[in-house]
């Protein structure tokens, strides 16, 4: 439970000065005689607590850019892995951009209450937004391949043009779109869902699907409470437990980025989690109520339960699909037969999170600056699921173990002094490297933090 010192509040509240009349005069002493029993707290560092008898609130807005992928050797690659098919002689035969991207963020609500001076219960209410887009684009096919497939082609469906592409089977700009159309039309015959939406698209983006959340949409719930043990002039330790709850929906599998059938993304996990994380604070200096200087060390472990999906609704390929298979994927391993699993569910276990966090933090007056330093790891997920469904997924590479590293720096302010009971802060957060995870652009962090006496 994060919260500025409000001892920097103090020099400014107890400015002697002309006293206000009437309505004023009341709410600044009532303001300054709380200001003065939190002081008496010595509260510092992210394992301060809210004092017995206040309540607060925070809402966190955040905005970012979806702009690449971590991949197994920490290189960055697209969103979303292109799909290959080499012929006997290692030349391309096709190649597919699935053109994945986004831009998304959310609102969180927390409302917090401090039962003592050193235990907290929390609620968080995250709701998130998102604007996805997947334009795939075919941006090679082998002039064998262009026979072959129109070889096996009924004669009544419609047809590869030889004009879409050049000598070599790269797709010309002039016919990309059409060209692209034409295959995504043509998936559903290789015994995929479509990853087309029907009626017109957007020429500058092309043939594909979006998914706009329309506006702010419920994610997974936690709550819990945080426990301030032990505290000093020097350091501080704080235990915060919790649960999560599966309020969040998952995306439809026949649209869903992590199984390669479209663009949406979980808005939730879809099981339940328990998680703790353990704060400790080290006071580096202060200079009486105007300068405090903090290191500070968060570890957070989570583990999310299992939880049932659907699988997508897989078309049967068509014999003329199957002939192509035999030749472009004899493995089935990206276009197997699971026509079979259709209505059907599988089980998940997301299994355990790691995150670590240093940071150092300077207050000085009623301003608050921090840098940060992190990491994150996600453990593989475990599939209790038909095996050519798991090796699908899997050589999407979407789900697999990684890890993030990341830094933030945070900049904010305590109106207190001004006798609002407001903190503002901002936070620009930068992805540093990792593997097999998504890194983001544009991180961008406000949050607005209330405070309100219950107790007179």
């Amino acid at each position: 439970m994060r919260i500025l010192t409000w001892s920097t509040a103090l020099a400014i509240l107890l400015l002697p000065g002309a006293a206000p009349a009437g309505f004023w005069d009341s709410y600044t002493r009532f303001w300054d005689e709380k200001i003065e029993q939190v002081i008496d707290l010595d509260l510092y560092g992210a394992s301060a607590q809210l004092p017995e008898g206040i309540f607060s609130f925070k809402v966190d807005w955040n905005d970012r850019v979806a702009a690449g992928r971590y991949g197994n050797h920490r290189e960055k690659q697209p969103i979303v892995l292109p799909i290959n098919f080499n012929g006997p002689d290692g030349s391309t035969m096709l190649a597919l951009d699935l053109g994945a991207s986004g831009r998304g963020g959310g609102i969180t609500l927390q409302f917090s209450y401090g039962i003592t001076d050193m235990l907290n219960f929390y609620i968080e209410v995250p709701l998130i937004y998102m604007n996805v887009e997947m334009r795939p684009k075919l941006r090679h096919l082998s002039p064998d391949a262009q026979m072959v497939i129109n070889g096996f082609l009924p004669a009544d469906y419609p047809h590869i043009q030889s004009e879409w592409f050049d000598e070599s089977g790269r797709t010309t700009d002039r016919y990309l779109n059409e060209a692209s159309e034409w295959l995504l039309n043509y998936l559903p015959r290789l015994g995929r869902p479509a990853l087309i939406s029907g009626g017109d698209y957007p020429p500058e983006l092309g043939p594909g699907k979006a998914y706009h959340s329309g506006g702010a949409v419920l994610a997974d719930m936690n709550l819990g409470f945080s426990w301030n043990f032990y505290r000093s002039s020097r350091w501080s330790g704080a235990f915060t437990p919790r649960v999560f709850l599966p309020t969040g929906n998952l995306a439809d599998p026949n649209s869903s980025l992590t199984l390669g059938t479209g663009p949406e993304l979980d808005r939730g996990v879809g099981s339940f989690g328990v998680s703790f994380t353990q704060d400790y604070d080290l006071r580096l200096f202060k200079y009486k109520h105007w300068v405090d200087v903090v290191v500070t060390g968060e570890f957070t472990y989570t583990y999310r339960f299992a939880g049932k999906r659907r699988y997508p609704d897989f078309p049967k390929p068509t014999p003329d699909g199957e002939r192509l298979l035999d030749l472009l994927d004899p493995e089935r391993q990206y276009f197997p037969d699971m026509s079979d699993l259709t209505g059907k569910t599988y089980k998940v276990i997301p299994g355990s999170s790691v995150q670590v966090m240093g940071s150092l933090s300077v207050s000085v007056l009623f301003f608050a600056f921090s840098a940060s330093i992190g990491y994150g790891y996600n453990q593989e997920p475990e599939f209790h699921a038909d095996r050519r469904f798991e090796t699908m997924v899997r050589s999407l590479e979407m789900a697999l173990a990684g890890h993030m590293e990341l830094m933030k720096l945070t900049a904010g302010v305590n109106l207190l002094p001004f006798y609002i009971p407001l903190q503002i802060t901002y936070q620009y957060e930068r992805s540093i490297g990792g593997r097999n995870s998504i890194y983001f652009t544009d991180d961008h962090w406000l949050t607005i933090k209330g405070f309100l006496p219950t107790r007179v």
